[in-house]
């Protein structure tokens, strides 16, 4: 009722109703973010609108939920949405200093809307925000995209083409550098293949940096940039990089076992090093470590549920038994 008053009259009845929405806002109840978006876009009294949009202004980026709502309530009016998102903000801390980049929404909210909008000025804009931005969660938003083993999505969360990411995020210096948004973050490795700067391949995790290079397999990429990723799986020294590359093996991953074909890195942990050369097929140094077989049975019992299937069909291409994994012997199971 507040709302249709406030949209609909030019009386200071509709001002103040207007007001009481607005003041809402300190404490949102469900619903008054849109409710107060609707009445900046669609409110018959400019003066009505103008409050509306000043109280937007000041909940942007109070809260995270505040942020997405407002977004989500601005896109539909293309117009009045770039007048509000690019607002001048001197004292923003990142590139460009605009009212978006002082508390962006998340979910890849703004990389969809410079990849699909409908608008072509807001698509533009967008774009060429991202062209430059070095917020943490917009650079963040891209590498969510572009890993090669995403994570479940969260609510709000819009899936996009990785093509049309890739070649958005290739125009962006912020995103080749460095780990620009965290160590395990690996999404953007691509960026650095691509561009050929392996050598940022060395400032992540190894063991993040791995298993995101051995999941690039299917991609199809420029010879020199395979090339350049591949010598880098192929020249790990010991540690935790080296043993992920043994574990993907054991997962049966063929740029894994090619990578370990090529350069015969194996692992250092006695853990992993029965299964490993049970999966490489090396049968004279597998069956002289683990003759009756008791290494490898306390590899599968200690992954478990983890433990992957390619052992299985190792053995069944060489005639090999492999003991059940815990649980399938039971008869209750």
């Amino acid at each position: 009722m507040l709302e249709q008053i406030a949209v609909s009259g030019t009386s200071p009845t509709a001002r103040l109703a207007a007001r009481v929405l607005c003041r809402r806002l300190r404490h949102p109840y469900a619903g008054t973010v849109a409710a107060v978006t609707r009445l900046m876009t669609g409110a018959r009294d400019g003066r009505v609108a103008a409050m509306a949009e000043e109280a937007l202004a000041l909940a942007w980026g109070s809260d995270q939920k505040v942020t997405n709502g407002v977004w989500d309530g601005l896109i539909a009016t293309p117009g009045p949405a770039l007048r509000f998102l690019l607002a001048p903000a001197p004292d923003c801390q990142h590139e460009p200093r605009v009212r978006l980049v002082t508390a962006p929404p998340d979910g890849r909210r703004v990389l969809a809307a410079a990849l699909n909008s409908t608008d072509p000025e807001l698509r533009g804009s967008m774009a060429d925000l991202l062209r430059v931005t070095n917020h943490p969660v917009l650079l963040g938003d891209f590498e969510y995209a572009l890993r090669s083993w995403p994570m479940p999505r969260s609510p709000g969360d819009v899936e996009l083409e990785t093509r049309a990411v890739l070649d958005l995020a290739l125009t962006n210096t912020h995103l080749c550098q460095p780990a620009p948004v965290g160590r395990e973050r690996t999404g953007l490795a691509v960026v650095a293949v691509l561009k050929r700067r392996f050598d940022l391949l060395d400032s992540y995790h190894q063991a993040s940096m791995v298993f995101e290079l051995v999941g690039l397999s299917h991609r199809d990429f420029p010879a020199p940039a395979t090339e350049g990723y591949r010598r880098w799986l192929r020249a790990l020294g010991p540690g935790p990089g080296r043993e992920q590359l043994c574990k993907l093996v054991i997962d049966g991953h063929s740029e894994a076992l090619t990578a370990v074909a090529d350069s015969g890195q194996e692992p250092d942990s006695p853990y992993l090093l029965p299964a490993f050369l049970f999966c490489t097929e090396q049968w004279a140094r597998y069956d002289a470590l683990d003759p009756d077989g008791a290494l490898l049975e306390n590899y599968i019992n200690g992954e478990n549920d983890d433990v992957g299937g390619y052992l299985w069909t190792v053995a069944e291409r060489n005639g090999r038994e492999l003991p059940d994994p815990p649980g399938l012997s039971d008869p209750g199971f």
